[in-house]
C-alpha cells in the first residue's frame, strides 16, 4: 500500500511541474520544493509570490490532485469573506456588504470577466481574512486523476491555449485587489 502511495506522489509531483512547465515562457524555470508545491524563477513584479500547488481530493475509491495556482497580497480589511467565481459572475459568502466595493471592481473590468468566462476553470476563489486576500485559481486539467481498484492513474492534460489567458487573468485578478487598477484603492471596506 505504501508503495502505491508513493508512486501517486510521485505521479502527482510530475504532473503539477509538467503543467507548470507550459508556463515557462511567461513566467521562468518551474521548481518543484520538497512539500510537491511549485515556484517560478522569472515572474513578473505583478506575480510575485505565485506558487503552484497541489489539492488533493480523495473518494471512495480513488480521487484527484488539482493544481491550484495560489496568489496572497496584503489587503486593508480586515474582516472575513469568501468571494467564488461561477456561472460567470463572483458570488460572496460572507459579509456581502464588505465585500462590495471588491465585487463592483471585479465585475466592472468587462476584459477580466470575459478572460474567466474564456477559462476551462475547475475554481476561482479570492479569501479575504486579516489583511491579507489569497487567490486560488484552479484550472481544468493539469493534474491526477486515480482508481484504487483497479490500480490506475492518469494525468489529466493542461490545454496549452489556457495558458496566456490564465496568466492574464492573474495579472489582472492581482492589480484590482492590490488596488493598482485605475490609480484608486479597490480593498474591500472596513
Amino acid at each position: 500500500m505504501f508503495r502505491s502511495r508513493r508512486k501517486r506522489v510521485n505521479a502527482a509531483n510530475e504532473a503539477i511541474l509538467h503543467t507548470s512547465r507550459l508556463f515557462a515562457g511567461l513566467w521562468g524555470d518551474a521548481e518543484l520544493t520538497d512539500n510537491g508545491d511549485v515556484r517560478f524563477t522569472n515572474l513578473p513584479n505583478t506575480l510575485q509570490g505565485l506558487m503552484a500547488v497541489q489539492t488533493w481530493q480523495r473518494q471512495l475509491l480513488g480521487g484527484t490532485m488539482s493544481v491550484n495556482l495560489r496568489l496572497e497580497r496584503e489587503v486593508e480589511s480586515k474582516h472575513h469573506c469568501v468571494l467564488h467565481f461561477s456561472n460567470g459572475k463572483f458570488r460572496c459568502k460572507g459579509r456581502g456588504d464588505k465585500a462590495q466595493p471588491l465585487l463592483d471592481r471585479l465585475h466592472a473590468d468587462t476584459a477580466l470577466m470575459a478572460e474567466l468566462r474564456r477559462l476551462d476553470l475547475g475554481g476561482l476563489t479570492i479569501s479575504i481574512s486579516g489583511g491579507k486576500a489569497t487567490v486560488a485559481l484552479t484550472p481544468y486539467g493539469g493534474g491526477l486523476a486515480f482508481l484504487a481498484l483497479p490500480p490506475l492513474q492518469y494525468h489529466v492534460a493542461y490545454p496549452p491555449d489556457q495558458v496566456s489567458m490564465t496568466a492574464r487573468a492573474l495579472e489582472r485578478l492581482e492589480r484590482i485587489i492590490s488596488g493598482r487598477s485605475g490609480g484608486e484603492t479597490l480593498c474591500v471596506a472596513h
